[in-house]
């Protein structure tokens, strides 16, 4: 049984309408096509929404046909992930490589384990052209939760060519602040790691389509962080040393580490 026909029985047994069961969680049209199985909802989203209407994981989870286990693997994968836990994430990788699972689900969980465990070098040429297929292949891919992952998790494979290419697609979209908040948030952390692109191969001028990027973000207090980032980079490839240094202290001031840390 797909994920979006388990929400939607969920909801019916619960007598909520699609407004009472998401509850603002995200946009009633993406959920809709969630129940329809024409949008694929991300773990975090899903797990908001089970927790919110009081439905245990596990027990959800359960009703998953097991003989389609990507209904299960590739939720959990990103649960594992989002904790760090390489162990677990190694552990569900070899379970998804010989699985049923769809090629765009391998690759995905393949990039996950590479990256958590800095092996991304280790990727053969032909896996990487096949992301890069993937990626071609689907139509509409900057509002695909599960592509813009793969293309997140993916980066460092590219060359800057390729990545320059594809940031100048997502640009080219003016409906971004429309889409989906994880889809927007996923946007914003490609625009930053395509920021770093730029200054590690030592071109910031390109870094334009990243700015035009996160200002078409939705002005939502949530993605703020995107744009906070985005007036760094713009500071420091401007020789603005000053207002750069600004943001890096705003970042200390409130302990952010994880943020101020990785900024070159």
């Amino acid at each position: 049984m797909e994920i979006g026909t388990m929400l939607r029985n969920k909801r019916k047994m619960l007598g909520l309408t699609q407004d009472q069961f998401i509850h603002g969680i995200i946009s009633k049209s993406f959920y809709s096509k969630v129940e329809r199985g024409l949008n694929e909802i991300s773990a975090e989203d899903l797990f908001a929404i089970l927790e919110v209407n009081n439905i245990n994981l596990n027990d959800f989870l359960k009703n998953a046909d097991s003989s389609s286990p990507s209904n299960r693997l590739k939720v959990v994968i990103v649960v594992a992930f989002n904790k760090k836990d390489k162990h677990k994430v190694q552990e569900l990788n070899k379970k998804i490589q010989i699985s049923n699972c769809d090629q765009t689900i391998k690759l995905s969980s393949l990039l996950i384990n590479a990256t958590l465990n800095n092996e991304l070098d280790k990727i053969n040429i032909d896996t990487r052209n096949e992301i890069k297929r993937k990626l071609f292949d689907v139509e509409k891919w900057w509002n695909n939760v599960y592509m813009l992952q793969l293309f997140c998790n993916s980066m460092l494979i590219f060359s800057f060519d390729d990545l320059s290419f594809y940031m100048k697609q997502l640009a080219k979209q003016r409906d971004i602040s429309t889409m989906s908040f994880d889809t927007q948030r996923l946007i914003g952390s490609i625009c930053i790691n395509y920021f770093h692109n730029c200054y590690k191969n030592h071109q910031t001028a390109h870094a334009k389509w990243g700015y035009q990027i996160i200002d078409n973000l939705a002005k939502l207090p949530d993605l703020t962080i995107y744009r906070i980032i985005k007036n760094y980079y713009q500071a420091l490839f401007t020789g603005n040393l000053k207002k750069a240094n600004e943001v890096i202290d705003f970042f200390k001031d409130y302990d952010l580490k994880e943020i101020y840390t990785v900024l070159p």
